[in-house]
């Protein structure tokens, strides 16, 4: 448990909640920005001019890439024709040691101590008004600046955290860690799942947004994170099994009118996709919310490698070599199957049991996918993808447009996703309640 106390005045939600909005005049007073004005901001934000309708998806078939297609496509950035034994042994060799070099980086520990010496280099990589600074006025960035101003107080000197740990679900001698955020007398929880290298006081900003909400928050650190556990980052393989521990755990603790919704963003929400297409998971989960899932980690990995690509040929071209969507000597196919026998090898885990699709496919529980248009990092394609492949017996499709701060950004648009999400969950409370009455 830490030092702070928790402030009384944080248990109510935003329906009873307004913020001071500074105006760009500092000689004028400080307004306060009211639930009127926080209505008509969601109604004008609600509209075709800032939601991509669900009608109007559009994917890409490369979203669905597996390690065995990658092998078998006619798309020359995937598969690329190569002549000769000579470049083929060439390049086995040199896409071989391509994937040795970079799979520490993105599989292990060690992306998490880059992460680290990034933010070292550039300390205003995690600054609270990265939270607005890139936000369209049509999402109301006033608001999110007093929002999250006053969260990252909030969270760095107010409130009660408990740190709550879990043995992993195949190995009891090590332990998954989460910070475990009571909100009263609540039985509603989000479980909150970590990004790739995500900043877990990043995670404790943005959870004030649910527990405004009423929820209880549990940020859980994936293996090979933070300070849970493991040299290897799973991307959701293991720790899907390790969710279920921590969906009985939150059970325990709050009884039998336990509600849970699994949320997280980018690898964190595959992450929540994955532990809710587990068999026999528990009914007091009641939702999911996936904000910018991929699709496929062969499908991110291909998405990285074009951008890559790109970014050389940019080069390139300027001496008159076009790369045609390739990197010289790291054929994708083989880059790629060298990174799936290197994760099997310490992992025991294929790239395609990372898999949103299959994930989507295999869960029933009601899901609202999310993703930003100004994302560079995974395409909104890949969360339209798991939104068209979802079996779920309820789901939604929202896509912020315009400027929002690009990957893992939606929340940024803090009224319109509060909104989103209790609208979301509303309709899901009220589907489950219907196919309850259904198999009775």
């Amino acid at each position: 448990m830490d030092n702070a106390q928790t402030d009384s005045s944080n248990q109510s939600s935003t329906n009873n909640k307004s913020y001071q909005v500074s105006t760009p005049d500092d000689t004028k007073p400080t307004t306060t920005l009211s639930e009127t004005a926080k209505d008509e901001s969601v109604a004008a934000s609600t509209d075709t001019k800032t939601t991509t309708p669900e009608t109007a998806t559009t994917t890409n078939t490369n979203d669905n890439i597996t390690v065995p297609s990658a092998d078998q496509s006619t798309d020359q950035t995937i598969n690329p024709t190569i002549n000769g034994l000579i470049n083929n042994l060439v390049t086995d060799v040199t896409s071989f040691a391509g994937a040795a070099i970079a799979y520490p980086f993105v599989f292990t520990r060690v992306a998490q101590f880059m992460s680290d010496f990034r933010t070292l280099l550039s300390p205003d990589r995690y600054n609270i008004d990265q939270m607005w600074n890139d936000l369209d006025e049509k999402y109301n960035p006033e608001y999110s600046k007093a929002f999250y101003t006053e969260a990252k107080d909030w969270y760095d000197n107010k409130v009660a955290k408990e740190t709550w740990s879990i043995p992993f679900y195949d190995d009891k001698s090590k332990y998954a860690k989460a910070t475990y955020i009571k909100n009263g007398n609540s039985t509603k929880t989000i479980i909150y799942g970590q990004g790739w290298t995500t900043d877990p006081n990043w995670m404790g900003y943005i959870s004030k947004v649910f527990y405004d909400m009423g929820y209880n928050v549990l940020i859980t650190y994936t293996r090979g994170q933070n300070t849970s556990d493991g040299a290897f980052i799973t991307y959701g393989a293991k720790d899907k099994y390790d969710w279920q521990n921590w969906i009985k755990k939150v059970d325990e603790t709050n009884g039998p009118n336990s509600q849970v919704v699994l949320y997280g963003q980018s690898m964190g929400a595959d992450t929540a996709l994955e532990a809710a297409s587990v068999p026999g998971l528990s009914s007091s989960v009641k939702a999911v919310i996936a904000d910018c899932g991929y699709s496929t980690m062969p499908a991110l990995a291909h998405s990285l490698y074009e951008d890559a690509s790109k970014s050389l040929n940019d080069i390139t071209s300027k001496i008159g070599i076009n790369l045609n969507g390739q990197i010289p000597l790291l054929p994708f196919n083989k880059v790629l199957n060298s990174l799936n026998a290197i994760n099997q090898f310490f992992q025991g885990t294929s790239l395609d049991d990372i898999s949103g699709i299959t994930a989507v496919q295999n869960a029933k529980v009601p899901t609202l996918f999310i993703s930003t248009a100004d994302d560079a990092f995974i395409p909104t394609s890949q969360t339209q993808t798991l939104y068209q492949n979802s079996a779920a017996s309820l789901k939604e499709l929202w896509v912020l447009d315009g400027n929002v701060g690009g990957h893992a950004s939606a929340n940024n648009a803090v009224i319109q996703y509060q909104q989103h999400i209790e609208d979301f969950v509303a309709k899901a409370e009220q589907s489950n309640i219907q196919d309850t009455m259904v198999t009775a």
